[in-house]
């Protein structure tokens, strides 16, 4: 996201054009610019690989993991707090701004715009095809695969779109009075506490224990706030966490199935196959 910015791990941008630019993010918790690496220099949307707690000026607090797309304006100050011991891992995508503009007048007139803010909202759900559509697109240009321009910013264009869709879709879904502050800090609570722990095994009564409500306020609260239940929300982080070893590593897939959580690798699988479109063979690298 600041590829010009000396003092962090590594930002290292993969393809940049007078329209689109987009880089590999990868910073440790220990880093001096961890906890604030400046303002995004560009529009952006960003698909975390980690979890992290990201902080945008005048807003709540939120969880940016594997199931979201993550946006930021130019110019707008926002802090991060690590949740993954890894600290933040993020592809970064950033748009002209008269693009990005157009794409959100488009798909949402009544969209909000205030000062230095463009986009509608600062996350979305991100669906398995799309996640993998970019991860794959910056896995290509990180090995430097021979990529037409053409048709990497117009793939990064339409990606743009489809978030954007997201973004839109789910700010209709939670209005900001549907929800209270209360309410959104407890389910922040549990989403980072998920993040943190989707390997091990998790008892609904222990986690609305935790955040002290009913186990009934959780479910219904969670799921309203974030678009998904409690059990899918944990189900996507394992599936693209997979995702990582599979794509990343050469261990067996049953290996990587059962440290992902899963019960067997034909579990494994079939939920790979469902999030993605592919068999987790059909994505490892090539030898």
């Amino acid at each position: 996201m600041l590829e010009s910015r000396p003092l962090v791990a590594s930002d290292r941008l993969v393809f940049a054009s007078d329209l689109v630019r987009i880089g590999a993010f990868r910073c440790r918790p220990d880093d001096p610019d961890f906890a604030d690496s400046g303002p995004a220099r560009h529009d952006c949307f960003v698909f975390p690989r980690t979890a992290v707690a990201i902080h945008h000026e005048h807003e709540p607090a939120f969880v940016a993991n594997s199931n979201v797309v993550t946006f930021y304006d130019r110019g707008v100050p926002y802090r991060r707090r690590a949740i993954s011991a890894r600290g933040d891992h993020c592809d970064w995508f950033a748009v002209d701004r008269d693009v990005v503009r157009d794409i959100v007048s488009t798909l949402d007139p009544a969209a909000p715009h205030a000062g230095r803010r463009v986009f509608p909202c600062s996350r979305a759900l991100a669906d398995g095809r799309t996640y993998l559509q970019q991860r794959r697109l910056v896995d290509a240009l990180l090995v430097r695969q021979p990529l037409e321009p053409l048709a990497v910013e117009e793939m990064v264009i339409l990606l743009l779109e489809h978030v954007v869709r997201a973004a839109c879709r789910g700010r209709r879904a939670v209005t900001p009075r549907a929800v209270g502050n209360r309410q959104r800090s407890f389910v922040f609570e549990v989403e980072q506490l998920l993040s943190a722990s989707w390997d091990a095994g998790v008892r609904l009564s222990a986690l609305a224990a935790t955040v002290g409500v009913s186990v009934y306020h959780l479910c219904r609260t969670f799921r309203r706030v974030t678009g998904l239940t409690l059990h899918q929300y944990r189900h996507r982080l394992r599936v693209r966490s997979a995702l990582e070893l599979v794509r990343e590593s050469s261990g067996s897939l049953v290996s990587i199935a059962f440290d992902a959580g899963f019960s067997s690798h034909s579990h494994f699988t079939a939920a790979f196959r469902q999030e993605f479109g592919v068999t987790p063979s059909q994505l490892r690298p090539l030898p």
